[in-house]
């Protein structure tokens, strides 16, 4: 046999096995190797978090109602992210009144108040469904009736404040056949991005919380929540903190 026949064997079944582990086929002679599958889930989206209160007008004035005179108070005020808004208050100050009828407060023509209410601070709280991006506040007094001599006056002072909350979460939906689920050895969660407050981020999988940390992620974690079907990822995170995702994935390894 030429000198050179054993060498070329060699270098042969040398590249066989690279082939093969390159492949995917071995991870080492004599092992099979684990295959993989990445799952894209999202790029560039955000998974906010924030509530408050905010300032919208503030006002006063005098309103009266009689036989022989009719003063009313009506202003115009915006709400900026009206669907977040879940409350209004209005904190009213009464300077004086004679209560011979009722104040009463209207917005976008709802009635949101009647009522007598004593000098001094008064609170009024309204369903934030009340409102819209551009809004008009009435108030008015009611007709002294038969009191002929005098209107009903109520003078004051009001501040409008709404509440508002949003939450801004993310879902993503990606399918395991029978097959993958019973081969599924582990499971990889990779997401990347940026935060802006100190809350985590919560990651649920069909329902279960499999990781709450902070950006960058790069963990494995159980893989018993996993079914073959629709599985569900949701991404989600804590008061008044928001994340900049550039990309999150959840890379499936089988072997």
């Amino acid at each position: 046999m030429p000198d050179f026949i054993p060498v070329l064997i060699a270098a042969v079944l040398g590249l066989i096995v690279l082939l093969l582990v390159f492949s995917g086929g071995f991870i080492g002679i004599g092992r099979i190797s684990e295959s993989s599958r990445t799952v894209t889930l999202g790029v560039d989206f955000t998974v906010s978090y924030s509530f408050g209160e905010k300032d919208v007008l503030s006002f006063g004035g005098e309103v009266n109602s009689g036989l022989f005179s009719n003063l009313e108070q009506r202003q115009e005020f915006d709400v900026a992210d009206v669907g977040d808004v879940t409350e209004g208050t209005i904190s009213m100050k009464l300077w004086n009144s004679n209560y011979y009828g009722n104040l009463l407060v209207y917005i976008n023509g709802e009635q949101i108040y009647s009522g007598a209410p004593p000098v001094g601070d008064k609170t009024i709280s309204f369903d934030g469904k009340v409102l819209k991006a551009n809004n008009i506040i009435e108030v008015k007094a009611e007709n002294s009736g038969w009191k002929l001599w005098a209107p009903t006056v109520y003078i004051f002072d009001m501040d409008i404040s709404v509440s508002y909350e949003s939450r801004k979460m993310q879902s993503f939906d990606f399918e395991l056949t029978n097959m993958e689920v019973d081969n599924l050895s582990r499971a990889r969660l990779l997401i990347f991005g940026t935060r802006d407050g100190a809350g985590d981020l919560d990651v649920k999988l069909n329902g279960k919380e499999i990781y709450s940390g902070r950006t960058p992620i790069y963990t494995d974690f159980a893989i018993d929540n996993f079914i073959a079907g629709i599985n569900k990822l949701d991404l989600s995170t804590e008061a008044n903190t928001a994340y900049d995702i550039t990309s999150a994935q959840v890379v499936l390894f089988f072997g």
